[in-house]
């Protein structure tokens, strides 16, 4: 497993700096995420170029480049999403990215990732899938992984539904980017251990690209209530060890990156992280103690 991290770059690719690139080592990560808000269409080949020269010069990774606001169940919404995979595919292969992360989308005008009633509908899921389908050959193609970031707001509601549509179309490199806390339930989240195990087994070793990690709490409310909180922060319900137990067990080197904190959570969300990995017996590639 490899480790790395995201929000230390800033999310303006003009804004990028060598020493933001060189805390992403000082810092104890092997790489970073690539979640800039440009356009993919307005970084030119060559400047994306020169950003994975600078991340060489550091030693630095770069372990995936998000695009999560594409909507693939609105089919007026398909176009414009199949044209951001295309551009950050070309940005991907220009940075030496292996893994572009898109999102499902949603029917919620409010945004992509909000509920609405209709996401979990036939005619959402039949949309989905002609889109996801073309999405992934704009990938492949690129020679990158099409990577799902899933929710339980999303079409892709739960593990099983999601390893049922990423059978049904087919493609081994369009895979499920596993963020365990985006499918909690009230349920799962106050054992959250063999929640996740049973994430892994749902969609077995070839539909997984690598995980996010971050943490979750369950509020003291009468109405059901969870809130996201940095990987280890306090009254973290989140078994870390089991995220880092299913991810050791997939073929390849795959990447965990920390994701939604503020730099000052950085060194105990790695911490967190190391010291499940140490109780396990497992350890990270390309990082110190």
């Amino acid at each position: 497993m490899k480790l790395g991290i995201t929000q230390l770059l800033p999310t303006t690719f003009a804004e990028i700096t060598i020493e933001n690139i060189r805390q992403v080592r000082d810092l104890g990560f092997a790489g970073t995420a690539f979640n800039v808000n440009d356009d993919p269409a307005t970084i030119s080949t060559e400047n994306a170029r020169e950003f994975a020269r600078k991340c060489q010069s550091e030693d630095v990774l770069i372990a995936e480049y998000g695009r999560y606001n594409t909507n693939f169940v609105n089919s007026a919404a398909r176009d414009e999403s199949l044209h951001q995979v295309r551009e950050t595919c070309r940005v991907a292969q220009a940075i030496d990215c292996p893994v572009v992360i898109v999102g499902i989308g949603s029917h919620n005008p409010a945004g992509n990732w909000f509920a609405h009633k209709d996401n979990f509908s036939t005619a959402s899921r039949g949309t989905l899938i002609p889109g996801l389908r073309e999405a992934a050959a704009i990938a492949a193609d690129a020679g990158r992984i099409l990577a799902l970031e899933c929710h339980i707001t999303t079409t892709l509601r739960d593990a099983a539904t999601a390893r049922a549509v990423l059978g049904e179309i087919g493609v081994p490199t369009l895979k499920v980017h596993l963020d365990p806390v985006n499918w909690m339930t009230f349920e799962t989240i106050l054992e959250s251990g063999p929640a996740i195990a049973g994430m892994y087994a749902s969609l077995g070793p070839q539909w997984i690209s690598g995980a996010h990690s971050k943490g979750a709490t369950l509020a003291d409310k009468l109405i059901v209530h969870m809130d996201e909180i940095y990987t280890g922060g306090p009254g973290d319900r989140i078994d870390h060890a089991a995220v880092l137990r299913g991810l050791a067990a997939l073929p390849g080197d795959l990447w965990l990156v920390i994701e939604h904190l503020a730099v000052a959570d950085m060194p105990a969300a790695r911490a967190t992280v190391l010291a499940a990995a140490k109780a396990s017996g497992l350890s990270f590639t390309g990082i110190g103690a």
